[in-house]
Parts: structure tokens; sequence; C-alpha cells
């Protein structure tokens, strides 16, 4: 915007009331703190109004909505520590969020805009704390509250997926860009023979929208679901899902780096036959037979290849889906903080950040159930007797899911059998059951033996001390004591 759409925008911006909660007025406040609050809680009250962004403005009386200018010079002022104001923002502002400082010279005034993006998939948080606005107030974003439950649902309704990744593209240029065959045939549907008969389809879920002028915008659902080239957009190129080999257990020696650019309905498939032929195999006895076995089990492997795509945050525009192979360990790393806590992630009421990708993922048999995944990652993890995966999951690094070969109890560290009890309760809780001695050498593969019995009551009793798992029936006798997670 230039500066003469900057003031017409002032101009309709004072118009409105005081009270209105996506517009912030101010004559010269520049403290830092106040600022960060302010973006955060205009990014979230934006989302929660259902408008595209929020604003901040400087020179205007907030009381008269008089234009008086300001002294605030947003490039030259400085947040705590004499650190520019710019940088310092982004430091203690969510990743994911997007605003921009504008400053207008008019009739010997100087006037500051603040636009600033609505909040996607997540609320925007500044020191790791949500804001909102009630009012023309300010304030912290109280959990559980019903302020918070909307905005949920605001930020879970799919505006990221919604808004438009390619405008004005020709009816013809449509199959150059996205396999539409592929869409059709993903979902068992016949194809109309007639590109203008199949454009419906795409249509009425969002992956296409015909223009005012005859044209056609492609909305970011088409493109992340089946784009040729996903990195031929613009607002998509870290989208793209990687799979990255090492030859040890760092980072030191990569063996190979292969994007797979096209939308996830293609790649998932790509990326997951590739994924398999990087992994070892070891030879098991059977009877008289010996057999190949993979080290890692094959379901857990793909529905965390999906998972890594589906709870991405496709607003974080710094880092890509990776799966990264090591010597003994696969880790599945996503942008975005998981929306549940992590130790919950089997039994809570499931939250995606992208539905709609979800919804049509599932519907072409390429995911899971909403809520099931990580119950066949534990289950998968648990046929094998290996350690339970690992979930690590924080604003600034994403989301790392490790998975770790190998399937010998006797090769467990002691937090890694702890972390298999617990999931191993929380799965059986699942089940509508609760977690015994059996039960628990089953998971590990080992035997009725009085030592391995009196190994397993040992670890269940450090699970107890720990506060990771709890008695079902305090009453019940030593030899029939079940266990379900500590938080049921």
């Amino acid at each position: 915007m230039g500066e003469a759409d900057d003031m017409e925008l002032i101009y309709s911006l004072i118009g409105y009331p005081n009270e209105t909660e996506w517009i912030e007025f101010k004559e010269g406040n520049s403290d830092p703190e106040r600022i960060g609050r302010d973006i955060s809680a205009l990014a979230n009250v934006a989302a929660y109004l259902g408008r595209p962004r929020a604003y901040k403005i400087w020179g205007v009386e907030d009381d008269t909505h008089a234009l008086v200018g300001t002294q605030f010079d947003p490039y030259h002022a400085k947040g705590k520590g004499n650190q520019d104001l710019q940088i310092w923002l982004r430091l203690f502002l969510s990743l994911h969020a997007s605003y921009e400082f504008r400053c207008i010279e008019r009739n010997g005034l100087r006037f500051v805009v603040l636009e600033i993006d609505a909040a996607v998939g997540q609320p925007v948080c500044f020191d790791k704390a949500p804001f909102i606005r009630e009012g023309s107030s300010t304030v912290r974003l109280q959990p559980g509250s019903a302020k918070e439950a909307r905005l949920w649902e605001r930020l879970q309704a799919g505006d990221f997926e919604l808004k438009i990744a390619e405008r004005d593209v020709e009816l013809d240029e449509l199959p150059s860009k996205l396999d539409i065959d592929a869409y059709f045939g993903l979902l068992g549907l016949r194809r109309p023979t007639a590109l203008e008969d199949a454009l419906p389809f795409l249509e009425e879920q969002d992956l296409i929208r015909k223009q005012d002028n005859g044209r056609y915008s492609i909305l970011n659902l088409g493109a992340l679901l089946v784009a040729k080239s996903l990195s031929s957009f613009a607002g998509l190129r870290k989208r793209p899902i990687r799979v990255v080999s090492y030859a040890g257990k760092d980072v030191l020696d990569k063996t190979s780096d292969v994007t797979f650019d096209v939308g996830y309905a293609l790649a998932l498939e790509q990326a997951n036959r590739h994924l398999l032929t990087l992994l070892p195999q070891s030879e098991r006895i059977d009877g008289a037979y010996r057999r190949l076995r993979a080290e890692y089990p094959e379901r857990a492997v793909r529905e965390l290849l999906s998972n890594m795509v589906i709870h991405q945050d496709l607003s974080d525009t710094h880092s890509s889906p990776v799966a990264s192979v090591f010597n003994g360990r696969i880790v599945f790393s996503n942008p975005g903080e998981s929306l549940v806590p992590k130790e919950r992630m089997l039994n809570a009421q499931p939250k995606s950040r992208n539905s709609a990708l979800a919804g049509l993922l599932r519907q072409m048999h390429l995911c899971e159930e909403q809520g099931s995944g990580w119950d066949i990652v534990v289950a998968s993890c648990e046929a094998f007797h290996m350690a339970a995966p690992k979930v690590e999951s924080d604003e600034g690094l994403g989301t790392n899911v490790t998975l770790y070969s190998g399937d010998s109890y006797s090769r467990m560290k002691k937090a890694e059998r702890r972390e298999a009890v617990y999931w191993h309760a929380c799965l059986m809780y699942a089940r509508d059951d609760s977690m015994g001695n059996q039960s628990l050498r089953e998971r590990f593969g080992l035997s009725d033996s009085r030592k391995d019995t009196v190994a397993i009551s040992r670890l269940i009793k450090e699970c107890c001390d720990e506060g990771l798992i709890k008695d079902e029936d305090e009453d019940a006798g030593d030899k029939y004591r079940r266990y379900i997670p500590y938080w049921a």
C-alpha cells in the first residue's frame, strides 16, 4: 500500500466506535511489552471475529479519533535490553505471527499503521501467553473460557486452507497445476470427460474457486492436496515433504535428501515407499525358516508420516515436514507445537489445525480416523516389543516424534522402560481395560518366569512412585492389582 492508501485506511478506521475490538488507537505509547501484547490480542481477536486482519494506529486520539500525529518511530524504537524493537518483538511473539509497520507523513504529522493478520492454526502468543481484546482493553486469554473455546473453533475452521495460493488461472491452465485425474482416482470417483464438468467437484471441496472475471483461484487446500509442483506456489515453498538419511547417529554425514514436490495426496505414498527402502531389516528364525523383518513397524512409520503432514502449522514459513533417518532411529519433524499435551496424545480429545486437508486425506485412505493415529503407533511399537515413541514439542522447535529400533527389554534404558509402561497403560485404558503384570510382560516380550515377573513388578512400583500410573482399585490384593494412567 502507498501512503495515500494508508491515509484512506486511517480515515476509514476512525469512523468506527471506540469499543471496536479489532482496532487500537494510540498517540505515543511505545512500551514494547504493550505492543507485543497488543499484536497477540489483535491477531487473536481478528480470528475470533472472522476478520482477515486488525490494526493498531499511532497518531490518533483514542477518545475523539482526532488526527494528532505521533513521535513514535517503529524503525528506531527499542525493545527491552536496548535491542531494536522489531527484532525484539520477533523473539517474543509466536513464529506464525504476521504483521507489518508502516509510517506515513501527512501535513507535517507522522502516523504509524501496524497491520496485523488474523491468527491462523493456533493463537498468537507474546512471551508464551495468548492475549485477546475485550472492548478496548487487552487481556490475557483465560484457559478454559468460552472465549478460548470459540477462538479455537475459528482457528480450526481451516482459514489457511481456504486462502488463495494462486489467482487468475485460466481454465486450460488448471490441469498443468493440479493433478485432477489423481484427485478423482484417489477418491474412487469416475472423472467426467470434459474439464468443465469436473471443476464443480473441485469447487465444492474448496480446492478451487471461480472468480468474477471467469478465471479461477487455486486455494491452498487444492495445491496442498494435488499440486503437480508445490514449490511453484509462492506461499507453499516450504511445504513439500522431505526424507533425509544419514550414515550415523548425527547430521554430520548425510547420504541422501529427497524432496517430494507434489501435493500430499500424491507425496505421502511416494515418501512412504522411499522411506521404507532406507530402513534396515534383520533376520529372524521362524521354526525351520529364516525370515527378514523390518526394524521398524511399517504401520507406525506410515502413520507418523501422515501425522507430520496433517498436524503441521501451515502458516510457519521457516521449516518443512521432514523425516530424518539415523542409525537406530527415525525422527518425524513438523513445524508447530502439538495442540494437545504430549502425555495425552493417546486419549485426549483430538484437535486438528488442518481439518479440511485431513478430512480429504482420510477419504483417500491415506491416514487414519481422527484420534486413532497415536493408538496405532503405540500398538505397533508394542507388537515389535520396541521402545515407546518419544515426543518433543516446543513452539520454536516444532514437534518431533522419534521411533527407536531394537526390541530388547534388556537394552532399554530405565527412562525408556517407564515411558513404555505409561503408554501401555494409556493404550489399555483406551481399550476400556487396565494394565497388569502379565499384559506388561507381553508388551516387552518377556516370559512367565519368576525372574521376569519380579522385574516387571519392580518396574510397575517405580512407575507408581514416579506418578505415571496408579492403582485401578487400591483395595485389590497384590495378585489382582491392575493399573491405569495417573490422570484417569
